[in-house]
């Protein structure tokens, strides 16, 4: 074996020791880690986790040339094929709290979202009670003042119409009033004229009766011209006469007598033809005679 395959065979034991140096110190390390006290834990929020420390890369062995002859008094060097693997890396203690911390504080963070938008929802439906509530009242305000308005106009409506037609009765009132009126008046002319129609027709009448009575009169002797007698004549529908009754004597009673059998021998008397004019006649003529008439006139 030449120097220079023995200093090869050195360089690769050398480092296969501390390879295994290295791993052991590792193992150490981790089974001495001491987890530190609870504290608070103050972390920074991150978007994304940090990347994992890169790991140590296993040396290259250099291959052997076969034409090396082996070191003498040297233990033979190991395939580092056949080598064990590494043991894994001890896990980090403070990344496993961050993601402990992290995962906490996700949790926390979506029971609060949660939270919050249950009470968002029932803010929302209390809201959306309330905008209801408003709705309907503004509608019931509405409502009530539509019928509040409906109301007073049929008021203002009946109250006109209640007006209207009391002015419509007053001025029928005044209507009738003239008419009446002016019928009362005109009924008064007519009757003025009817009346005095009936006067002229009973006067005329009377004088009529007067002549017949006064044709029939057989005046006695020694009768004073200034005798006067008064008689109510009773007459039938026809003229015929009822009866006579002396009213007031002239005096002189061969002169009563005497009227009274003119007025008997002169039936029927004159009456006219209407039965309103007739009236007076058969309820009761009342005529006068004095014998110093000259038989043409009224006393």
């Amino acid at each position: 074996m030449t120097h220079a395959q023995r200093m090869q065979h050195v360089s690769s034991g050398s480092l296969a020791l501390l390879v295994h140096g290295m791993l052991l110190l590792g193992l150490m390390v981790g089974v001495s880690w001491k987890i530190p006290p609870q504290l608070p834990i103050e972390a920074d929020l991150w978007l994304d986790l940090p990347p994992p420390p890169p790991s140590i890369p296993a040396p290259e062995f250099a291959a052997q040339p076969e034409s090396l002859p082996p070191l003498p008094n040297t233990a033979p060097v190991p395939d580092p094929e056949a080598l064990p693997e590494p043991a894994p890396a001890p896990p980090d203690a403070a990344r496993i709290a961050l993601e402990q911390a992290e995962r906490k504080r996700l949790a926390e963070q979506q029971q609060a979202e949660r939270r919050q938008a249950a009470l968002q929802r029932k803010l929302d439906e209390q809201q959306r009670a309330e905008a209801l509530r408003q709705a309907e009242q503004a509608r019931a305000e509405k409502d009530r003042a539509e019928k509040d308005r409906l109301e007073k106009l049929r008021i203002d409506n009946e109250q006109r119409e209640q007006t209207r037609r009391q002015i419509d009765q007053e001025l029928a009132r005044q209507m009738r009033e003239e008419l009446d009126a002016e019928a009362a008046q005109l009924g008064a002319l007519q009757r003025g004229s009817r009346a005095g129609n009936q006067a002229r027709m009973v006067r005329d009448f009377q004088e009529r009766i007067r002549a017949k009575i006064m044709d029939a009169l057989v005046l006695p002797q020694n009768i004073r011209g200034d005798a006067e007698v008064t008689v109510q004549v009773d007459l039938l529908p026809n003229g015929e006469v009822l009866r006579v009754t002396l009213l007031r004597s002239s005096g002189q009673a061969l002169y009563d007598s005497a009227v009274e059998r003119a007025i008997f021998r002169a039936s029927p008397l004159p009456l006219p033809g209407d039965r309103e004019a007739a009236k007076p006649f058969r309820d009761g003529l009342t005529l006068k005679f004095r014998p110093s008439d000259d038989m043409s006139g009224m006393p």
